[in-house]
């Protein structure tokens, strides 16, 4: 019986060491992208979220797809690597008030709601809100893992196309560290995992992809299209064996 117990305690030990710490990414966001890249894919989102919500009609079109809510999880991620990087003060604004204005946004279920939410993130991204949002957050609760995909394959194809030229290095760079960020949420979001015997896999194929595309921004901005398709390919693996082994397994 004490010999039971004692491996049904390592075992829960052991589970419990494999879930991600809510409270801040697993990886430090210092080392995966710059407070200017962030702050450019937020200010990206806020105009195309800006376009959505233009009139009832354009947010009718994107709201079957759940576009708003795509693009504000996108801002909210952005937001909370901005609140932990050592960085943060060159963004100018506060970003966990942005993170939380995202994160209710991403929630509107109406045009009226929407733009109303629309205002208060531009409001806190003009820096005009109090300050008073928390640093911590729970990556998991960011953005969906839904949603998440469908930036991942919208980046993807777009990253795909340029790395034939590489006509804008920087912007391509910033699809890259942007999907990287995505992958701190990614990791933390394990409710796609059924089987808590795969916890481990989604971890380290979590952790794949976000390396990888950490490493394919810096061989873009350096130019060097064979590195930048060798990380962009192995990155794909990691999806690939992800939807394999673990989202479509036995479907």
């Amino acid at each position: 019986m004490c010999r039971l117990i004692l491996t049904l305690s390592l075992l829960a030990t052991s589970a419990w060491c494999l879930l991600p710490a809510w409270g801040e990414a697993p990886q430090k966001v210092v080392e995966i992208a710059t407070v200017d890249d962030l702050v450019a894919e937020i200010n990206s989102k806020i105009e195309l979220l800006t376009q959505q919500v233009a009139s009832a009609d354009a947010f009718a079109k994107t709201h079957e797809k759940k576009e708003v809510n795509q693009a504000a999880g996108v801002i909210a991620c952005m937001a909370q690597a901005i609140v932990e990087h050592p960085d943060k003060a060159k963004a100018k604004f506060h970003a966990a008030d942005v993170r939380d204005a995202a994160v209710a946004l991403r929630a509107a279920k109406t045009f009226e709601e929407a733009t109303k939410l629309v205002g208060v993130v531009k409001d806190a991204h003009a820096g005009t809100t109090s300050g008073s949002g928390k640093s911590e957050a729970e990556w998991n609760k960011l953005t969906s893992q839904g949603r998440m995909m469908e930036e991942i394959n919208g980046r993807s194809a777009t990253i795909r196309r340029s790395l034939r030229r590489l006509p804008k290095p920087d912007e391509t760079a910033r699809d890259c560290t942007t999907l990287a960020i995505l992958a701190l949420a990614m990791e933390a979001d394990t409710h796609e995992v059924k089987d808590p015997a795969q916890l481990p896999l989604w971890k380290e194929l979590s952790v794949k992809y976000r390396l990888e595309m950490t490493a394919m921004a810096k061989a873009v901005r350096a130019k060097d299209t064979a590195k930048a398709n060798e990380h962009f390919t192995a990155a794909n693996a990691a999806c690939n064996k992800c939807h394999e082994q673990i989202r479509d397994k036995g479907k």
